[in-house]
């Protein structure tokens, strides 16, 4: 009996933990919430322009990512990164252009860089590198309506396209873009769903710390030939 208890008890506790994927959008816990809810400005309409009526907040809870037990905080307005490159994975498509669609990224006052094409599908990887390190932001291309929408909402004439989730105070991030405007469609946020972890850049300050380590290792060593 004692060991039956103790299986049920472990299978209960991991229950739980499959179930411990929060939400996280302005200090609010949409653990719990209910689908097709309204989530600010990621919502899931009644009448949803795409055959399957989930948005990205839906998605996530669902946990379609299959990442288990983390936490993925809503940081809009925020929409670029400094760092040499990323590595880019397709989650999803649900949308009526997926074949057309386009993924990549854009530096600053630089052009636009492909990563996938309307041909690519879900599971698709990329990665891309930049020397030297600059700052970036993604953008999904709309050939069928002429549009490009950015994770920048400047760019996007203050439109949000992008839902950005931090996942777990990581480098790495779930967009989910929205590739009709605001006016005429459902907001899903789920047209395409990547996952992009950003390469760490060390910051200044630890720049600094390395290169004085490197320049007393230097000294020591001219020091120990004399």
């Amino acid at each position: 009996m004692r060991t039956i208890i103790l299986t049920l008890l472990a299978l209960a506790m991991s229950a739980s933990v499959a179930l411990a994927i929060t939400v996280d959008i302005n200090g609010t816990d949409y653990t719990a919430v209910n689908k097709n809810q309204n989530y600010g400005f990621i919502h899931n309409s009644n009448s949803s322009w795409d055959s399957d009526k989930i948005n990205i907040v839906d998605y996530i809870l669902d946990n379609r990512l299959g990442d288990g037990n983390l936490t993925y905080t809503l940081i809009n307005p925020t929409g670029t990164w400094f760092a040499n490159g990323a590595v880019s994975i397709m989650i999803e498509e649900i949308a009526g252009y997926r074949d057309t669609n386009t993924f990549g990224y854009y530096t600053m006052g630089g052009g636009l860089t492909e990563i996938f094409s309307g041909s690519d599908g879900v599971g698709a990887t990329e990665s891309f590198t930049l020397s030297p390190a600059a700052e970036f932001g993604f953008y999904l291309g709309v050939p069928r309506t002429s549009n490009t929408f950015y994770t920048e909402a400047s760019k996007n004439a203050n439109e949000i396209h992008a839902a950005i989730f931090q996942v777990d105070n990581s480098n790495t991030y779930i967009l989910g873009f929205e590739d009709l405007r605001l006016t005429n469609t459902d907001a899903d946020y789920q047209d395409m769903i990547v996952k992009v972890t950003i390469n760490q850049v060390p910051e200044p300050s630890t720049m600094l710390l390395i290169g004085t380590g490197l320049a007393g290792l230097g000294l020591l060593r001219r020091r120990f030939k004399s």
